[in-house]
């Protein structure tokens, strides 16, 4: 048997791309219509799938059976473990797309298959007859990330040592057996779910797990979020690994089915749910689950990132990181270069039918002698009730001198002031992005007689100077208001944003 050193692979390329012409080619016996070509390789569980078709219909689609697809007329692929494995191939026949399939018998393993480290790092290697158990490594910042990187949108939140105590997360463990592909999820009769409302529909992730196993109760959890009583439907479950492309860097992809994943359910589909593995050792392991259903998710670009390390492997509190000492903001903006020193992030906390909010430097509506500048920030209010600009620094403030914001506003007359829930306010505040409760506000009131004028603003921070942890600054145009309620839109423009003494 000849030793392959890579994991499974799989040639996406056209028949005479991949093989010689050669009309008197031997194919193994074929399906009944002839639409699946199987050719038996040299190597051992090493097959060749050939559409039967070919020139009559696009190249199909392929579902090997082993954890991988691909795309062409002919295709290549290994079977590591006994079993029996299921190739489907799906072409377009000019009105439908139509799927045939065909059973390959797998009656000996290939270990060469999967001689590969990553293989080796999940499982144990073959020596490993009880496989290798993971658990979430508790005590690191970030064990739990939940990543939303919308444009516009986003949102990074990473979750403190033990955040998820008392969920029944901490005692999850799964283990991966190299032989037969098996894993294991054992939870200990319980799991933590997402079980929001998506898109209307309530408990949208715990009727996902109702598909993939046995839910007997569902409970509030402390933190958000649901405690289930979920028993997997498959036992044991399965893993497979594919390695493709993905923004120009190639990774493995480690897929999970019979009801396994890992720790939080944050789904995928019914029956299976994909990770992409960003970093794997012996004792390491970060995987990083793309949400891809509903749409709405996708849309979000949510991701779930996940650190774990072996069980019985000594998990250590964090050494505290030594912060750097407080600094003097330099905030001092005109908006004329094309070379912006600030960079806000519009938040929109709301879902705005319009396309609303936005926010644009733009052309001067209106030259004064209080504002002389030729271009101007635009800022467009929609429906969300927490649509705001945000700017967060890299270091934290030393307020001790500088702590006066000034800043230029023009509220303009046509904006429904009397209206709902728009009002002619600007609001900044200081805040600490490690603790949401630590904010400062500061509200000021445009009075009537100013709308449609540029007046400056002074926003006095000085009572707050003695704060050492405030690194990000808040504006928000027009107020806030319950979540849920309605809302006019309107537009707001501010210019010569300054912190000084």
């Amino acid at each position: 048997m000849k030793k392959i050193t890579l994991f499974i692979s799989i040639c996406l390329a056209s028949v005479w791309a991949c093989t010689p012409v050669n009309p008197d080619m031997d194919f193994a016996p074929i399906p009944d219509d002839g639409r699946i070509k199987v050719v038996d390789m040299a190597d051992d569980n090493s097959f060749m799938f050939v559409n039967g078709l070919l020139g009559e219909v696009l190249p199909p689609t392929w579902d090997l059976g082993n954890g991988q697809t691909a795309v062409g007329d002919t295709v290549y692929a290994g079977y590591a473990f006994t079993g029996m494995y299921t190739v489907t191939m799906t072409y377009y026949d000019g009105t439908k797309d139509v799927t045939v399939s065909r059973e390959i018998k797998i009656t000996q393993d290939n270990m060469a298959l999967v001689n590969d480290p990553v293989y080796e790092f999940l499982t144990g290697g073959v020596e490993a007859a009880g496989g290798k158990t993971w658990v979430l490594d508790s005590l690191r910042t970030g064990h739990v990330r939940l990543w939303k990187r919308q444009q516009g949108q986003e949102s990074d939140d990473k979750k403190a040592p033990l955040f998820y105590a008392e969920t029944g997360m901490y005692d999850d463990e799964i283990t991966f057996k190299l032989l037969g592909a098996e894993c294991v999820y054992e939870n200990h009769g319980k799991s933590y779910s997402h079980g929001g409302t998506i898109d209307g529909i309530a408990q949208y992730r715990i009727e996902q797990l109702r598909q993939m196993g046995v839910v007997t109760g569902v409970t509030s959890s402390p933190k958000g979020d649901f405690i289930v009583n979920y028993t997997p439907g498959a036992q044991p479950q399965k893993w497979s690994i594919t390695k493709r492309e993905s923004g120009g860097k190639e990774y493995y992809y480690l897929k999970l089915s019979g009801g396994a994943y890992m720790f939080f359910y944050r789904g995928n589909s019914p029956s299976d749910i994909e990770y992409r593995i960003d970093s794997i050792s012996e004792n390491y392991l970060r995987v990083v689950h793309e949400e891809t259903s509903p749409a709405s998710r996708a849309t979000a670009r949510w991701e779930d990132h996940y650190l774990l390390v072996p069980k019985g492997y000594p998990i250590e509190s964090e050494t505290p990181a030594e912060e750097p000492a407080p600094k003097e903001d330099s905030l001092n903006e005109g908006f004329e270069n094309a070379s912006k020193s600030l960079t806000f992030i519009l938040s929109d906390m709301g879902t705005n039918p319009w396309g609303l909010p936005t926010y644009s430097v733009v052309r001067s509506v209106n030259i004064s002698a209080v504002n002389t500048s030729d271009s101007i920030v635009r800022v467009v209010r929609g429906t969300g009730n927490d649509e705001r600009l945000t700017l967060t620094r890299d270091y934290t403030l030393d307020l001790t001198t500088k702590n006066r914001l000034k800043m230029q506003v023009f509220l303009p007359t046509t904006n429904n002031y009397d209206g709902v829930n728009l009002k002619p306010t600007v609001a900044v505040s200081l805040a600490d992005s490690k603790n949401a409760a630590l904010t400062v506000t500061q509200t000021q009131t445009v009075a009537s007689a100013n709308y449609g004028k540029w007046i400056e603003l002074e926003f006095d921070f000085s009572g707050s100077a003695a704060i050492t942890t405030f690194n990000t600054w808040v504006i928000q145009f027009g107020g806030q208001y319950a979540k849920g309620t309605s809302a006019n839109p309107g537009i707001f423009y501010f210019d010569n944003i300054e912190l000084t003494d």
